[in-house]
């Protein structure tokens, strides 16, 4: 029976407005109802249920939103009844009111978007003292990395945080490239195990300053006091920019360097 009274529902309104009307921003049982109280005028909240196979509380609620939508109105009485506002008023007040919330809605993207634009291609530098820091910095920065670490070091022993940093990086597929300025009887087993550990190692002859560029977003450049290697100043560079013309830099000595 209830299948039946849906039927003769449809039958009765203009179902080829429905779509249109979705377009607009109504939701289906928003538009059938806008549609059925256009067609039947006024209608207590049990006849349009009873009209559209649904419960008379599911009615109140999509009557409501037609009423914030500014397109039905209620009639206060008991028991409440409902009617369409002027259409020729009502739907090109909504749908002027729809095209300036969504036009509101860009500008507040937009401006989001160039926020983020703006501050991603900004170049913020901090400076960090001390070796252990710079080791906290640089794992800090190996943790969140992506695709890509490129280090330049003296090849002095690190820490084990650090060591593990960059073997949990390469198990998610990042690339993991140092280049040593010494490779001798000092160091030749520690670059040995970092190498069997994943990373790719070369040795180019230099000294006094470490480098590591990350997803060529984000780098460290720390300077050594040539008398006391655990003496350094890190500068802490967040410029993708900068920090590609790092990566150049890295890549051109990484030419000239000799596999260990």
């Amino acid at each position: 029976m209830k299948y039946q009274m849906k039927t003769r529902f449809k039958h009765k309104i203009d179902l080829s407005l429905l779509p249109k009307l979705v377009k607009l921003g109504l939701s289906k049982q928003e538009a059938e109802i806008y549609l059925t109280l256009t067609k039947e005028g006024v209608l207590p909240a049990k006849e349009i249920a009873s009209r559209m196979n649904i419960l008379p509380h599911a009615v109140y609620r999509i009557i409501k939103k037609l009423e914030e939508k500014k397109l039905v109105a209620i009639i206060t009485s008991s028991p409440l009844t409902f009617y369409v506002l002027p259409s020729e008023l009502a739907l090109s007040a909504y749908v002027k009111e729809k095209s300036l919330q969504l036009e509101k809605e860009a500008k507040e993207i937009n401006t989001f978007l160039a926020n983020k634009q703006s501050q991603s291609s900004s170049t913020k530098i901090d400076v960090i003292a001390g070796k252990q820091d710079f080791f906290s910095a640089s794992e800090t920065l190996i943790k969140d990395s992506q695709k890509e670490v490129l280090i330049v070091s003296i090849g002095e022993p690190s820490t084990s945080d650090l060591i593990l940093a960059n073997k949990r990086a390469i198990e998610r597929g990042v690339i993991v490239r140092m280049i040593a300025h010494k490779y001798d009887k000092e160091n030749q087993e520690f670059l040995k195990n970092l190498e069997k550990n994943g990373l790719e190692i070369r040795h180019f002859p230099d000294w006094g300053f470490h480098l590591q560029i990350v997803d060529g977003e984000k780098s460290l450049l720390a300077v050594n006091n040539p008398k006391n290697p655990r003496e350094r100043i890190t500068v802490k560079i967040n410029s993708s920019g900068l920090s590609k013309a790092l990566r150049d830099y890295f890549y051109s000595v990484w030419e000239k360097s000799l596999k260990i």
